[in-house]
């Protein structure tokens, strides 16, 4: 009996223990109220400017909890948003503020929108799902152009959707495991990230 209990907080420990490891954790994110004078991205922005210079920046992941829970993101220059409490760094990606130069064999856009009763949160290359969403109300943050590589190199890693059916609410993740442990269903690769 005594060895059974002990098991079983040795495996309710290690879960908690991993569940808050998959994000980094890393310095103070940039002011966010920065965003509320900043122009939107659309996928059907023009292109414009100089060729663009890519900078790169974390993505941070929040967590709100409770009975509706929700995983929204933010990078550090803004874009996205941050509900709820800071898990860490979730990933890196290269963000630029125009479009002209970027190579499209190697990268594509990353839209960052927000339920509009705030109750999900999508990461999308999908200009389709893009669009649907905005029709259903959802609210653009994106405010940067955000790039994700179409493929591996370079260090790279697969960044997973994943959906909690539960509480309608997307975790993005570079770890797999995370989200099967979870009970969440797996939607595919987002793309590659650092």
């Amino acid at each position: 009996m005594k060895n059974t209990f002990l098991s079983s907080f040795a495996i309710l420990l290690f879960t908690i223990t991993f569940s808050f490891t998959s994000c980094e954790k890393d310095e103070q994110e940039a002011n966010p109220d920065q965003n509320s004078n900043q122009t939107e991205i659309t996928p059907d922005t023009k292109i414009t400017g100089k060729a663009a210079g890519f900078t790169n920046e974390k993505v941070y992941r929040y967590y709100q909890g409770g009975s509706s829970s929700l995983h929204t993101y933010r990078t550090q220059s803004g874009t996205g948003s941050a509900i709820g409490r800071r898990e860490g760094i979730a990933f890196t990606i290269p963000t630029s503020a125009s479009s002209s130069g970027v190579d499209r064999n190697k990268y594509n856009f990353l839209w960052f929108l927000l339920h509009p009763q705030q109750k999900d949160f999508i990461l999308t290359t999908s200009s389709s799902e893009f669009w649907n969403l905005r029709r259903q109300g959802w609210k653009n943050v994106t405010y940067k152009y955000i790039l994700i590589q179409k493929g591996s190199g370079n260090g790279a890693k697969k960044l997973y959707r994943f959906y909690d059916t539960k509480n309608s609410d997307h975790l993005f993740t570079k770890n797999y495991t995370e989200g099967v442990n979870a009970g969440l269903k797996y939607e595919g690769t987002v793309g590659w990230v650092f």
